[in-house]
C-alpha cells in the first residue's frame, strides 16, 4: 500500500480521488441525461431540400498555403505552419443524427475539418472505428457549421455552445466555408497513417459524401513557426492518479500553452516568470507562467490552472494559481487562490527543490469537482528559480 509523506495510507488518498471522480462523473452524467429534454426547445428542424439545393455541386475541399490563395500542392508543411482549407458543396442541413452531445439530435451536427494522420481505412461510413481517426489534435481541427446551427446548440444549463465556438468555422448557406488550421502533428497515429486534410460529419454523424481526403506532405523537422518547448522550471502532477482520472476515467485531455506543457507522464510544466525573494529571510514569491486546460469528453468539464506562484511567507509556504471559477468556464473566468500548503520552509539560500510535498487547501468558490481534494496530499513538485 502506497504511503504519503504525511503517513496517510493509500485508502485515505484514494478517498479524495474517489470523491473527485464521483463529483466529476456526476456532472458528466447529468449533462448527458439532460440532453433529451432540451431537444424540443433547441433543435433546428431539418428541412427537405429545395429544388435548387437538390442540384448543388458535390462536396469538395481544397488546401492552400497561409495566404489562402496559393495552392499547397506538394509543398511540405511543418508544425506551427498555417494552412487554409476551402470547402464547397456541403449540405448545411445534413448530419442531424449522431452523438447526443454537444449538438442535440435534430440539429445539424456540422463537419470536422482536420489536419492529421488517419488510418488508410478511416471512413465512418465504411465502418472504420473512431481510433482510425485518432491521429489528429483538437488544435488542428475546425468544427464547421452554420451560424443558425451553432445558435441552436444549448448554452444552459450547460454551455455546450462554448465547446464548438472554440473550434468553429462558419459554413455559408450554400455549403461553402473557409477554415484556417494550425499544423500540429498528433502525439500518436494509427498504423500506416497518411498525413493530410480530412473532412467528415461531426459528432458521431455519418455522411459518406462529406468524407474527403487531400494528402499533405508533412516534414517533422522543426520549422520557423514550430513552437519552442518552454523551460520546465516548475513540474507538478497535481494529485496522485490525477492524469489517469482525466484522460482515462473521464475520457478527457490536458493541454498546455503560453509557457506550460503537459508531459507524456501527465505532469505539468511551467516556465519561470521571475522571483522576488528577500535574500535575508527567504520570504517572497517565485512566479511561473503558462496555462494548463483540463477537459473531459464533450468538454462538459473544462478547468484551467494558470501562472502558479510559490509564496514563501512567515505563515508557511503556499502554492497559488489562477484557477477557473466554475467547472465549465476554462480560462473565461479565473481567480487566484492558494491551492496547497507546501512542506517547505523559507530559505534564503534555496533556489531549487525536488519532490516537495504538501496538502491541498482548495477554498470554496472554486469548481466543486476540486473541493474533495482539500486536505489531501498533492503530487510532489519540483521547481527552480
Amino acid at each position: 500500500m502506497e504511503m504519503s509523506s504525511h503517513g496517510k495510507s493509500a485508502s485515505a488518498c484514494s478517498g479524495g480521488r474517489r470523491g473527485s471522480r464521483a463529483a466529476a462523473s456526476a456532472l458528466l452524467a447529468a449533462a448527458v441525461a439532460a440532453a433529451p429534454a432540451l431537444v424540443p426547445a433547441t433543435a433546428v428542424a431539418a428541412q427537405p431540400p429545395s429544388a435548387e439545393q437538390q442540384t448543388v455541386e458535390q462536396p469538395g475541399i481544397e488546401v492552400f498555403a497561409a495566404d489562402g490563395t496559393t495552392p499547397l500542392g506538394g509543398t511540405a508543411v511543418r508544425s506551427g505552419d498555417t494552412i487554409v482549407v476551402k470547402g464547397h458543396g456541403f449540405d448545411p442541413r445534413a448530419n442531424t443524427e449522431g452523438l447526443p452531445l454537444p449538438v442535440l439530435p435534430g440539429t445539424p451536427h456540422g463537419v470536422f475539418v482536420a489536419f492529421g494522420a488517419f488510418a488508410p481505412q478511416w471512413r465512418p461510413s465504411q465502418g472504420a472505428p473512431s481510433d482510425a481517426r485518432d491521429g489528429q489534435n483538437r488544435s488542428a481541427t475546425a468544427w464547421v457549421m452554420t451560424d443558425e446551427a451553432l445558435g441552436a446548440v444549448p448554452d444552459v444549463p450547460f454551455d455546450l455552445r462554448r465547446t464548438i465556438r472554440q473550434q468553429w468555422a462558419p459554413m455559408d448557406d450554400d455549403g461553402s466555408f473557409t477554415a484556417r488550421l494550425t499544423v500540429a502533428p498528433p502525439a500518436a497515429a494509427p498504423d500506416g497513417a497518411r498525413y493530410g486534410v480530412y473532412s467528415y460529419a461531426a459528432a458521431g454523424a455519418v455522411n459518406a459524401e462529406e468524407e474527403l481526403f487531400v494528402p499533405v506532405r508533412f516534414d517533422p523537422a522543426p520549422g520557423p513557426n514550430t513552437p519552442v518547448p518552454p523551460e520546465p522550471d516548475l513540474v507538478w502532477g497535481f494529485s496522485p492518479g490525477f492524469d489517469g482520472l482525466v484522460t482515462d476515467t473521464l475520457m478527457g485531455a490536458a493541454d498546455g500553452d503560453d509557457g506550460a506543457a503537459v508531459r507524456d507522464d501527465g505532469r505539468w510544466t511551467f516556465r519561470s516568470a521571475g522571483a522576488d525573494v528577500d535574500p535575508a529571510t527567504g520570504f517572497g514569491t517565485a512566479r511561473y507562467e503558462g496555462t494548463v486546460v483540463l477537459s473531459t469528453k464533450f468538454h462538459l468539464l473544462e478547468i484551467a490552472v494558470s501562472d502558479p506562484w510559490i509564496e514563501f511567507t512567515p505563515d508557511g509556504t503556499w502554492l497559488s494559481a489562477e484557477t477557473s471559477t466554475g467547472a465549465m468556464v476554462g480560462t473565461d473566468s479565473m481567480s487566484r487562490v492558494r491551492l496547497a500548503r507546501l512542506d517547505l520552509p523559507a530559505d534564503a539560500d534555496r533556489r531549487s527543490a525536488e519532490d516537495v510535498t504538501g496538502t491541498f487547501t482548495v477554498p470554496t468558490g472554486q469548481p466543486d469537482v476540486l473541493l474533495p481534494y482539500s486536505g489531501q496530499p498533492i503530487a510532489p513538485l519540483d521547481f527552480t528559480y
